[in-house]
């Protein structure tokens, strides 16, 4: 395929932790092999305004960093930039990330009237949760109002999972396919051939099974629920992980306990080894997951997974030969699952094995970027 110029805009962007800043530097530097990619980010991490990324390019505009850069918001300068850009450079194709961030409607906008072929890419499954249900309101009108105006602009909608795709139809959008989340596995080679590092770091004995959970340390994501699960595990050696940052006052009553350890937010260069020494990975998630990178990377390492059964996490999952799915919320089912890998070894180690030849048939970066090529390819 000829060389083409790519753009591509993301409102989040590593050094930015999350499954959306991921999933855009790995399709960028996929796509870079034959392509000129740029990518277009909101700075929330106090990065140069401009970087080389591989054969990627990479700019962080000017914005205010919202919700702890969770929800970046773009300021005017960042719009100087794109269209001083854009007038100077010819792109053949665009990408937009997620619906509701300012930048993603900026993004159509600005391929609307450059008269860019390009499409937007859904990475959720359901509605944000709230508590306070005039938040809730208010956030599903500002979503609904951003869309409709997205929507005004000519392209197609994909999703990372079928579960995204059913999602889209709220809005009455009819989405044309799936560009999965994926992994690398050449991220996970050296950790892989290197067991025990991580374990021999922190002091847990050769003999120890470990229980993992990375993420965000917040009610919504099921950490409660692992914790209280873990609590009723019988078996000896049992260490459980849970790493990630967040509200630490959550997980407070289990601190200081020799066998569960909180590492705080571990860059993924250190993820990759504890989950090369992990046997049971969990993400217990009252989110409907879009397609979870999570579950992907764990499973790529030979984990057994139990995880909460919505969005696309039960297309990783399609059954108990890969996985243990349990209803989101539900300690006494969730504790069934990791009690059943606890004491079966062989449907531990079986489990594991099927989850990490499935993923390494269907949900790589190379596998989701011949699709965006594919894409291309039928608009070009």
């Amino acid at each position: 395929m000829t060389s083409r110029k790519i753009v591509i805009f993301s409102a989040l962007y590593p050094p930015h932790l999350g499954g959306v800043e991921k999933y855009t530097q790995s399709i960028a530097a996929e796509l870079a092999k034959d392509s000129q990619v740029t990518v277009f980010c909101m700075n929330t991490e106090k990065q140069p305004e401009h970087i080389k990324e591989g054969k990627a390019e990479i700019f962080f505009l000017p914005c205010f960093a919202l919700q702890k850069g969770r929800f970046p918001v773009p300021k005017l300068s960042a719009l100087r930039i794109m269209e001083d850009w854009f007038r100077k450079n010819t792109v053949d194709f665009g990408i937009v990330q997620c619906r509701f961030y300012l930048l993603s409607l900026l993004g159509c906008r600005i391929f609307g009237r450059y008269h860019v072929p390009f499409i937007q890419i859904e990475h959720g499954a359901g509605d944000v949760i709230f508590t306070d249900s005039f938040v809730k309101w208010g956030w599903q009108l500002y979503d609904r109002t951003l869309t409709r105006l997205e929507k005004r602009i000519p392209h197609d909608f994909y999703a990372v999972s079928r579960a995204g795709l059913k999602w889209l139809e709220h809005y009455g959008i009819h989405g044309a396919g799936v560009i999965s989340n994926s992994i690398n596995p050449r991220d996970f080679e050296v950790s892989l051939s290197h067991p025990g590092t991580w374990r021999r770091s922190h002091h847990i004995p050769d003999e120890a099974l470990i229980i993992t959970f990375a993420g965000r340390i917040m009610k919504e994501k099921g950490v409660i629920d692992l914790l209280q699960a873990f609590d009723r595990l019988e078996g000896e050696n049992l260490f459980l992980v849970v790493a990630g940052g967040g509200n630490m006052e959550l997980v407070r009553p289990w601190m200081g306990r020799e066998n569960i350890l909180f590492p705080g937010q571990i860059p993924f260069s250190e993820i990759v080894f504890l989950l090369a020494d992990t046997a049971v990975f969990c993400l217990p998630s009252h989110f409907i997951e879009g397609m979870p990178t999570g579950v992907l990377e764990a499973g790529c390492c030979g984990n057994a997974v139990a995880a909460s059964d919505g969005g696309g996490t039960a297309e990783i999952i399609p059954d108990e030969r890969f996985g243990s799915l349990v209803p989101s919320g539900d300690v006494s089912a969730l504790a069934g699952a990791l009690q059943r890998f606890v004491d079966h070894p062989e449907v531990r180690e079986s489990v594991g094995g099927n989850l990490r030849s499935r993923i390494l048939e269907l949900y790589t970066w190379e596998h989701a970027a011949s699709v965006v090529r594919d894409i291309m390819r039928s608009i070009l």
